[in-house]
């Protein structure tokens, strides 16, 4: 698997104009509006496995993200908005299909499948065993326990986990906002066909910018 640092806080916000650019010819208009006062906050596997440099599944573009994600954590508890951390964990089971695919596991006691110390906490911490964090979770009763109307999306990987959590939010009722700039993957190739899929069907592309700066219209 080919793996760049492609985002940077260098070129992130002339790569967050291209990425929409490139959202806006399978979706030329929002098909609905930002909420803050509305919305959830899921940050998904910024754990120690994908962003630290020695390990195997290390992501290059995921450690450009997590000053964005806490400016977006600190927005969300401004607001007093509910905010998920998720961490991927699955069994060393030859008969898992996560273990048929990547051939290793993720246990939850090791120090590896840990949130990495510079994510900002606060949240609740969702323990996921799949893709999705609607998959056998208690995810979807947070969500309405708080009257949930729309769920805002980063972390890891764009292509995977974010991707099917996007899917599933709008297949539920609710109306996801993929943050282009406050998720990563393993290389722009994956990040970006992401973007396209979901802009095209199932999400909003925002840039974190329009979350961290966003303000409450007297009329909502």
């Amino acid at each position: 698997m080919k793996k760049d640092l492609y985002l940077t806080e260098e070129n992130r916000k002339e790569k967050s104009v291209q990425w929409l650019k490139e959202c806006r010819k399978y979706k030329k208009t929002n098909p609905f509006n930002f909420n803050l006062k509305t919305a959830a906050l899921v940050v998904l596997d910024m754990q120690k496995v994908f962003l630290e440099k020695d390990s195997h599944a290390f992501i290059p573009s995921g450690v450009t993200i997590i000053p964005i994600i806490n400016k977006i954590v600190t927005k969300f508890n401004e607001y007093k908005r509910p905010i998920i951390f998720s961490r991927h964990i699955f069994p060393e089971s030859k008969e898992s299909l996560l273990y048929k695919i990547w051939r290793n596991s993720i246990d939850l006691n090791q120090e590896e499948s840990e949130l990495v110390e510079e994510i900002k906490s606060g949240g609740i911490i969702l323990i996921k065993r799949n893709y999705s964090a609607f998959r056998k979770t208690n995810l979807e009763t947070i969500l309405r326990k708080n009257k949930v109307k729309q769920l805002v999306v980063t972390g890891l990987m764009s292509h995977l986990c974010c991707d099917t959590t996007t899917r599933d939010a709008f297949m539920l009722g609710y109306e996801p906002f993929f943050v282009v700039d406050a998720t990563a993957t393993y290389n722009e190739t994956l990040h970006l066909g992401t973007l396209r899929a979901l802009s095209h069907g199932f999400s909003v592309p925002i840039v974190s910018e329009e979350i961290i700066n966003w303000k409450e219209n007297p009329k909502m």
